[in-house]
């Protein structure tokens, strides 16, 4: 069994990553770690099937609970299902085609979950030029009287509205609503229409802040813009160029997706090139050049904060805090995690540490918000 809470390799690391989010229950702390258990480290058919298995097992828990009428009972497993599917899609590589059925098991499940879920969760779709972004919006956890404030939250290179909505969930308990959706590059974009991941994000973002304006329920005086990961870069560049946002979030940092992440985690290039449509590594470097804030960052005017790990070997520190630095908002943060203090957080996203740097982060918001 290899040991996640202190990752030293991509078993480790993704484990972490499902447990943080286990935390808002995307799944269960001791289903994963039996799970682990039946892995050796690098096998990655063993890895595959394990996954598939627990995931078979709680959507049929899932399915038997609906039957027997428990429905809360049924929604926290086909919850937990989703999110094993997933797992069991991380390590194929290029345009293997179960991905589209791991993910498609994936959607299915969680569907099923918010069709079961209390307060309401709309499925929905947002139209850009010829591209349709499946997602969802959901309703917030006891509002205040009037309308709502929204956070949108973008995922990472490898993540996905299903996903996410785990990382972001704590959003609903504020009070707020939430808006997830699988923009170029995630998701079903990716997996099911083939849209590729692109530089100027502000385009996709814009029809998407839209959506949240037009809903009756929301103010829109009050949108925040939240971005995890990869979207560390996606939702700055968005940002510089939509002046309805009240706020920004950066749940990493980045300032260039080619120097800070394709030329600093060799281990991320596969998945960079596939987001791109398949490039080789010659094409990815050029491409990737255009996704840069530089000379844009500037442009960014909302409060914005900026959350990173200092050992993040994902996401290169250096370029959280160039994003940091260029931003023209004069109400402006970063925060640093090194580790140091016993708490953890120097990682990707500071994975280990949710449970501080989650409420640090929306705490933060809500005096925007």
């Amino acid at each position: 069994m290899f040991d996640f809470f202190e990752p030293t390799s991509p078993f480790a690391s993704q484990t972490l990553r499902l447990v943080a989010e286990a935390q808002q229950g995307g799944g269960d702390v001791f289903d994963i770690a039996r799970c682990v258990k039946r892995i050796e480290l690098g096998d990655k058919e063993g890895w595959e099937r394990e996954w598939l298995a627990l995931a078979a097992q709680t959507e049929k828990r899932a399915t038997d609970a609906l039957a027997a009428g428990n429905k809360r009972t049924a929604m926290n497993n086909f919850f937990h299902a989703n999110q094993y599917y997933r797992m069991a899609d991380v390590f194929l590589t290029g345009f293997d085609p179960k991905r589209a059925r791991c993910f498609a098991k994936c959607q299915e499940n969680f569907r099923n979950a918010a069709k079961l879920h209390t307060p309401k969760m709309d499925i929905i779709e947002v139209k850009c030029g010829d591209e349709t972004y499946d997602g969802y919006f959901c309703h917030p956890i006891d509002p205040a009287p009037g309308k709502w404030p929204a956070v949108f939250l973008i995922g990472g290179a490898d993540a996905f509205a299903e996903e996410i909505y785990f990382s972001g969930r704590q959003i609903l308990n504020r009070g707020w609503a939430l808006l997830l959706v699988d923009t170029p590059g995630r998701g079903s974009s990716m997996y099911l229409k083939n849209i590729q991941t692109r530089p100027d994000y502000e385009v996709p973002t814009k029809p998407c802040i839209d959506y949240l304006v037009d809903r009756p329920e929301v103010d829109a005086d009050r949108i925040a813009l939240m971005g995890i990961s990869l979207a560390g870069y996606y939702a700055p560049r968005a940002a510089a160029f939509e002046p309805r946002l009240k706020a920004l979030v950066g749940w990493s940092g980045c300032y260039s997706v080619l120097t800070d992440v394709y030329e600093w985690c060799e281990g991320l290039r596969p998945v960079l090139q596939r987001l791109l449509g398949g490039a080789d590594d010659a094409e990815a470097k050029r491409r990737l050049a255009e996704f840069t804030m530089e000379g844009i960052a500037r442009n960014i005017t909302c409060p914005t904060l900026i959350s990173h790990g200092a050992d993040d070997h994902l996401m290169h520190v250096e370029g959280a805090k160039r994003l940091y630095e260029e931003i023209g908002a004069t109400d402006k943060t970063l925060k640093l995690y090194d580790g140091k203090d016993g708490n953890g957080g120097a990682m990707h996203c500071s994975h280990d540490m949710w449970g501080y740097n989650v409420p640090f982060m929306l705490d933060w918001l809500e005096k925007r918000l």
